[in-house]
C-alpha cells in the first residue's frame, strides 16, 4: 500500500471513529451536567499543583467549548500560580498562533466560535519554550495516540515541543481506549498524560517505552 493510499485509509477510519465518539460525548455530558462541573473545579486545582511542583514557567492550554471537558476553572488556576498560559488562535486553515491568557473577560469568540486572547501573537515556534502543554482531544489510547476532531492543527504543533515536555490530554474516562483503537501514523506525537474527571491524571505510556 502506498503511502497516499494508506493516508487516506487512515484519514476515514478517524473520521468515522470521530463521528461515534462526538455523539457518545455530547451523550454523556448531557446526562452528568453537574457532577463534570464538580469535577472540572477539583481538577482545576490538581492541575495547577502539579503545574507548580513541576516548577512550569510557561504553559498552553485552551478555552474549552461545547461538550469538551471545562477548563475555565483550570485557565485561572494555573494562572493563579504567576504561570504564563498560552491559549491558541487559529489564523489560517492550518495553522495556529498563541497569545497569554489573562482572564476569562479578556477572550473573543471568533468565527469559528471558539474562545481566543486578544492580545499579541506569536508564531507556534514559541512552543520551544514550553514547559506543559494542555491539549484538547477526542480519544486517547493507553499507548498515547491522540484523535482530535480532524482540523490537524496539534498533530502540526505537537513536534514542535521538546521531548521531555509533558503533553496532556483533557478527556472523559471512557475516551481513554485500549491501544490500537485509533488510527494512526508512525511520526504522530503522543501524549503522555491524561487528565480524566473520576480518575484525575495518569500518565500513559507509548508501547515501544515498555520495558
Amino acid at each position: 500500500m502506498s503511502d497516499g493510499v494508506e493516508a487516506a485509509t487512515i484519514g476515514a477510519q478517524k473520521s468515522t471513529l470521530r463521528d461515534s465518539l462526538r455523539a457518545q460525548r455530547h451523550t454523556f455530558v448531557a446526562s452528568h451536567a453537574d457532577a463534570l462541573h464538580d469535577s472540572a473545579l477539583e481538577l482545576a486545582e490538581r492541575l495547577a499543583w502539579w503545574t507548580m511542583v513541576r516548577g512550569a514557567g510557561t504553559v498552553t492550554a485552551y478555552a474549552s467549548r461545547g461538550d469538551e471537558p471545562h477548563t475555565d476553572a483550570l485557565l485561572d488556576a494555573i494562572k493563579a500560580q504567576s504561570v504564563r498560559v498560552l491559549l491558541p488562535v487559529i489564523t489560517s486553515p492550518t495553522q495556529l498562533q498563541w497569545s497569554p491568557y489573562l482572564s476569562l473577560s479578556d477572550l473573543e469568540l471568533s468565527e469559528r466560535g471558539i474562545r481566543e486572547p486578544n492580545g499579541p501573537r506569536y508564531e507556534s515556534n514559541v512552543l520551544s519554550g514550553v514547559d506543559l502543554m494542555i491539549v484538547p482531544a477526542l480519544a486517547i489510547t493507553t499507548d498515547g495516540v491522540r484523535l482530535g476532531q480532524g482540523g490537524g492543527y496539534y498533530d502540526r504543533v505537537l513536534s514542535l515541543v521538546r521531548p521531555d515536555v509533558p503533553i496532556i490530554a483533557m478527556i472523559y474516562d471512557h475516551e481513554l481506549l485500549p491501544a490500537g483503537a485509533i488510527p494512526h501514523e508512525a511520526h504522530d506525537v503522543r501524549v503522555t498524560h491524561v487528565c480524566t474527571p473520576n480518575d484525575g491524571l495518569r500518565a500513559v505510556k507509548p508501547a515501544s517505552a515498555t520495558p
